[in-house]
């Protein structure tokens, strides 16, 4: 039986630590080749030294078959996780075609409900099955990666393609020791991580707080962003738990404090966001459908058209 060959593209915070222990585990293996595609500074450490991940006490240190930048060295592969950033999707797909073949399955690790949408826009005819993560995870510098939260979970599927084949890479996932989940229902398991980032995102950016000051000074608001987008996940013909307002309320309550959301921390620090896919998409979805969203609508206005803050007028 021939090695199964499997790709990670984006080696960050999530790409990292999922990659990371997969290679770790089928490191010199006759079971699967796993390669990594960076870039950069943590290209080059992950060359040098290998992969740390700094898993509370224990650390791990692993290394890919291959680390490169150009996907033309892998070639095709079974198996490609993409776990980049949402808005880097379209130009990553398009560098990824040389390790994309006919029986490539291509599984994303990103957040937003449209990712399979705009995969299917570049390759139309690419087998695609939908993915999520729920992780407490970062990078702290090239070729490390830190785990802090006490769990991680990673959801994978798709409803219309062969379970066969999908049990095969539950199986290889588990084997790695990761908390692997093939659902029958991942439409729904993907619209409810969506629901708790696309809240959470918005108002820590819009308030530029972590995410236990915007509960604790906003929570009116915080409410209004969950009813509005439970009302456009209706229209759409999703039936998403009656108390999922306040779960997930619950649930960011656990995050330790200080903590904030990714796309928070990118307008801090000046970079690219994830805007347009967690906030723009629900207005833009709720305009098709004839859903008011106010309060999207307000804080989306806010984050688009003026200049944020720099950490050194932040008080």
């Amino acid at each position: 039986m021939a090695k199964l060959r499997i790709a990670f593209s984006g080696i960050g915070a999530v790409g990292g630590y999922y990659g990371g222990m997969v290679a770790a585990r089928y490191q010199g293996t006759i079971k699967a080749d796993i390669f990594f595609i960076a870039r950069g500074e943590n290209l080059k450490a992950i060359r040098e030294n290998g992969l740390q991940m700094q898993l509370g006490i224990r650390t791990i240190h692993t290394a890919p078959a291959l680390a490169t930048d150009n996907p033309a060295e892998i070639g095709p592969v079974d198996y490609l996780f993409c776990c980049t950033k949402s808005y880097d999707l379209e130009e990553n797909i398009q560098q990824l075609k040389p390790v994309i073949g006919p029986e490539t399955v291509i599984i994303p690790l990103l957040n937003g409900l449209d990712i399979e949408e705009r995969i299917h826009n570049i390759l139309p005819e690419q087998e695609v099955w939908k993915g999520c993560v729920y992780i407490g995870s970062r990078l702290t510098e090239p070729g490390v990666v830190e785990k802090f939260s006490l769990k991680e979970r990673i959801f994978f599927g798709n409803k219309d393609a062969n379970k066969d084949k999908q049990t095969e890479l539950l199986k290889l996932l588990m084997y790695a020791r990761l908390n692997a989940f093939n659902p029958a229902d991942i439409d729904l398991r993907i619209w409810k991580k969506f629901f708790m980032i696309s809240t959470a995102a918005t108002a820590t950016s819009f308030f530029n707080q972590p995410i236990d000051e915007v509960l604790a000074q906003h929570i009116d608001l915080f409410i209004a962003l969950g009813t509005e987008l439970k009302s456009v996940a209706e229209a759409m013909g999703v039936r998403l738990p009656d108390d999922i307002v306040y779960t997930s309320i619950e649930t960011q309550k656990m995050m330790p404090t200080g903590s904030t959301t990714s796309m928070h921390s990118d307008f801090l620090a000046g970079k690219k966001t994830e805007l347009e896919t967690l906030t723009g998409y629900v207005i833009r979805q709720a305009e098709k459908l004839g859903v008011d969203v106010p309060t999207y609508r307000f804080m989306y206005n806010g984050l688009s058209f003026y200049p944020y803050p720099k950490k050194t007028e932040i008080s």
